[in-house]
């Protein structure tokens, strides 16, 4: 494995950092190795300034050192400013380098795992015997407490009871000491596998916050870069205004520009939720659009069923029933050797087929048309009633949805320009090249 591997994978361990001294065989038994981890800060410190905004405890601000920015506001445009973490910061960036670093960590913390749960085994013998030891030691206070109380009504200066009486106070005090020593094993033991997860934290937090200076140094150059070649400069010159400019400049134009992009991310993020949003209203509107329509058409089909059953009650099969009286009063009037009497006689059956095709297919088919469309455009209203509700859950959605959008796009502006002004100022902080 070459050492630069080596070094990835080895994250237990911190490049630029003095190696933890080794404990002695006496400092091992009163603090353990394997005590908590100090939580690593995964955000910048910072500090209000004159102004009431927020400026990282660590950059200069002393007026008189050479090349100081006279305007720290550019930090941060707003007074209640969230910085944001090294994981947002980070964001998919160096995905090799965080997936090595993370592999790193879980083999450390499946070291350490095993280390802990092996050092439990061994220490269990001892808990099982410190838990023996509390438990005769309960036992015997409480006989000598029953000892006690069985010659409680002598009087406090009776030689028997002040015997009993200091047995059992040293019976409690041996329960004490029995019970302090199991608890602080067990806790012991608790605290070795609890670490571990702490552990794993700390790490995940120091390589983060490694990997944020590295981008955050990426930032800075890239800004200042794309600065300089706006103006006009060639490669040469950016080059040498990039060795030229202070350290501490560099430093500062690199927490401002992560936090310009993350908050440019963050806008991006808000303006896609609020174009979602919008889309979704916009099918909803469609929806209930579609579902008038198509109660209209049900209400007027209902309307058209209606009026064909009314005309076939009152138009068609009365004059049909008509013509037929007609004809049989005809047909009785005429005697059976008449050639008209068959023709009457046709047309009479053809009628009452007629009357009995309206009563008995017309009239329930167009019934039920006008039933089903009554009971369709009861149920489009229903649905109308729903689909209302949900655009106006989606409208409030959306406004908010809206208001954070412009919100961000604010910050994220805010924050731009604050990144443009410091790395101007930190352009012209460079010392000019003098003139031949």
């Amino acid at each position: 494995m070459t050492e630069k591997a080596r070094r990835y994978l080895d994250v237990g361990s911190r490049l630029g950092t003095e190696p933890a001294p080794t404990p002695s065989p006496e400092d091992a038994q009163e603090s353990p190795t394997d005590m908590p981890l100090s939580p690593a800060p995964d955000t910048i410190p910072t500090q209000p300034n004159a102004d009431g905004l927020r400026v990282p405890d660590n950059l200069p601000t002393d007026p008189s050192l050479p090349g100081e920015l006279t305007t720290p506001e550019a930090t941060s445009p707003a007074n209640n400013e969230t910085l944001y973490t090294d994981a947002e910061i980070l964001g998919k960036h160096y995905p090799v380098r965080q997936m090595i670093r993370e592999i790193g960590n879980q083999r450390v913390h499946a070291i350490e795992s095993f280390t802990a749960r092996l050092q439990n085994v061994r220490d269990t013998p001892a808990k099982l015997r410190l838990g023996l030891v509390l438990s005769m030691a309960q036992r015997r206070v409480a006989r000598k407490q029953a000892k006690l109380d069985a010659v409680n009504h002598l009087s406090d200066r009776h030689i028997l009871k002040r015997r009993r009486l200091k047995k059992l106070q040293e019976a409690q005090r041996k329960l004490t000491s029995a019970d302090r020593k199991y608890k602080t094993h067990t806790s012991t033991m608790q605290k070795r596998v609890e670490n571990i997860d702490k552990n794993v934290d700390k790490r995940r937090a120091a390589y983060r916050k490694e990997l944020r200076a590295r981008r955050e140094t990426a930032l800075s150059r890239r800004a200042m870069r794309h600065e300089l070649r706006g103006e006009g400069a060639s490669l040469i010159e950016v080059r040498a205004v990039l060795k030229d400019v202070p350290k501490e400049h560099l430093e500062r134009v690199g927490k401002i520009a992560a936090v310009a992009y993350t908050s440019e991310q963050r806008a991006a993020q808000a303006r896609k939720h609020e174009q979602t949003q919008v889309n979704r209203e916009s099918r909803s509107q469609t929806a209930i659009n579609t579902n008038r329509r198509k109660a209209q058409e049900a209400a007027k089909e209902a309307a058209n069923a209606s009026g064909i059953v009314e005309e076939l009650k009152t138009q068609t099969i009365p004059k049909a029933q008509e013509s037929l009286q007609k004809l049989r009063k005809e047909l009785a009037a005429l005697d059976g050797d008449d050639p008209a009497y068959i023709n009457i006689q046709v047309q009479i059956q053809e009628v009452e087929e007629r009357i009995n095709i309206y009563e008995n297919r017309e009239l329930p088919y167009w019934e039920q048309v006008a039933h089903s469309n009554r009971e369709r455009v009861a149920t489009l209203d229903t649905s109308h009633t729903d689909l209302v509700a949900d655009l106006t859950a989606r409208q409030t959605t959306r406004n908010t949805a809206t208001t954070n959008a412009n919100t961000l796009n604010e910050r994220a502006q805010a924050h731009a320009d604050a990144l443009a002004k410091a790395v101007k100022e930190a352009a012209n902080t460079a010392p000019a090249e003098p003139n031949n």
